[in-house]
């Protein structure tokens, strides 16, 4: 009796409560100054997001020429690195010294194949991006089969494991025609996700400006 004393029912014609939701708690908690800065990277992201789909879409072969070029740079650099590093370092065992001398020399000469080749080298990086995306949807699949079983719902775990398989089988089978898809695809996403990110920038922070006004 006591207890129901101490703890009355709920009131039935009570409001629901409604969910909270914490960003937009974080958001209204923020400054002046926060605010505009978080509205600026907003902006950032979302501009250069839409140039980079844009670029994408419209440019692929240039886009891919560049990524190959920072790619060789990047081989170079870290081979003279491994070079240079294995001459200087101390207490290296000569093995280890002239191992890591010749895959230094390896990295070197494959960055400047690279760059003297950036368009070749670019459709290359294409097509090892996408197979890489295809090994991965058919190991998520293969994984996503053999965990099936302790899933609420396994029918839709298999659903998508074999779906996943499929898509990950067609993608190594055909890597060029998928790599134009792949582009596509991605130069749409970043366009929708760079609008999205600009029209955020516009947004964010004007409701509690509103409400304290």
């Amino acid at each position: 009796m006591s207890d129901f004393i101490n703890n009355p029912a709920p009131d039935s014609n009570a409001a629901p409560q409604q969910p909270v939701n914490p960003f937009r708690l974080i958001e209204e908690q923020l400054s002046k100054e926060a605010t505009n800065a978080v509205r600026g990277v907003y902006g950032v992201v979302g501009v250069a997001a839409v140039v980079l789909g844009a670029a994408l879409l419209f440019w692929p072969v240039k886009i891919l020429s560049v990524m190959a070029i920072v790619l060789g740079i990047y081989f170079v650099v870290s081979g003279v690195i491994r070079i240079v590093s294995a001459i200087v370092g101390m207490g290296l065992p000569s093995g280890w010294r002239v191992l890591d001398i010749f895959v230094g020399l390896l990295l070197a000469i494959g960055g400047v194949v690279i760059l003297k080749n950036a368009a070749l080298s670019g459709a290359a990086v294409a097509v090892l991006v996408t197979m890489t995306v295809g090994l991965g949807w058919l190991i998520e699949g293969i994984m996503a089969i053999a965990e099936s079983w302790r899933a609420p719902s396994s029918g839709w775990a298999v659903l998508y494991a074999v779906i996943s398989i499929i898509a990950g089988i067609v993608v190594l089978v055909s890597p060029f025609s998928s790599t134009a898809f792949l582009i596509l695809f991605s130069g749409i996403s970043l366009i929708v996700m760079g609008v999205s990110a600009t029209i955020r920038a516009f947004v964010f922070g004007k409701a509690n400006r509103a409400k304290k006004s």
